[in-house]
């Protein structure tokens, strides 16, 4: 049996300024529920039954928009989708990384001394096991899956389902108003 997931990421914020958000539970910008509405628009003939999102308004409110169109769609909050969490950074701006390469070094996971700061591999380690148990639920209740993530979860996700690592993970090229459609088969 064919089943789908869906996978999308949230757009922009509501923020004056470039932060570095994480876990600051920020809602969406009006920018931001317009690009939901146009996911949404692309998804409708799309068949969704379960939907996932993290805990944070703002992977809430682009499902919510994402699901006008499936009301019938059961919803689970699963905190395991959250955003990167960035410890003592968290809210900064993103001009304090002024040096590009200082920047791509922290993105890469890689600064120490950053209290609270979440590393790639703690990531990957709540996002691998989530995965596992939507594939678990998609066999069991032959469902087909959307997830509303966010930048990190994107990659992660992105590396277990097609095995390639999160550096390469083109769905951060992609808008906010676009999504990737994974076709598993279930014997």
């Amino acid at each position: 049996m064919k089943l789908n997931i869906y996978l999308f990421r949230h757009g922009e914020i509501a923020s004056r300024k470039n932060i570095l958000c994480g876990w600051v539970n920020l809602p969406l910008s009006r920018k931001g529920l317009n690009d939901s509405k146009k996911l949404s628009e692309k998804l409708r003939v799309e068949r969704i039954d379960v939907a996932f999102c993290s805990d944070l308004l703002r992977s809430q409110q682009n499902l919510v928009e994402v699901l006008k169109y499936h009301p019938d769609a059961k919803v689970i909050i699963d905190p395991r989708l959250r955003e990167r969490h960035f410890g003592a950074l968290s809210g900064e701006l993103k001009s304090i990384f002024a040096d590009t390469s200082a920047l791509q070094t922290f993105n890469g996971g890689f600064v120490e001394g950053v209290p609270g700061l979440e590393s790639m591999e703690t990531i990957q380690k709540r996002i691998f096991p989530f995965m596992s148990d939507v594939l678990k639920l998609m066999q069991e209740e032959r469902v087909n899956v959307a997830i509303s993530a966010h930048t990190e979860s994107s990659r992660f996700i992105q590396e277990y389902l097609e095995g390639i690592t999160p550096d390469m993970s083109e769905l951060l090229k992609k808008k906010s108003t676009e999504y990737k459609k994974y076709v598993l088969n279930f014997d």
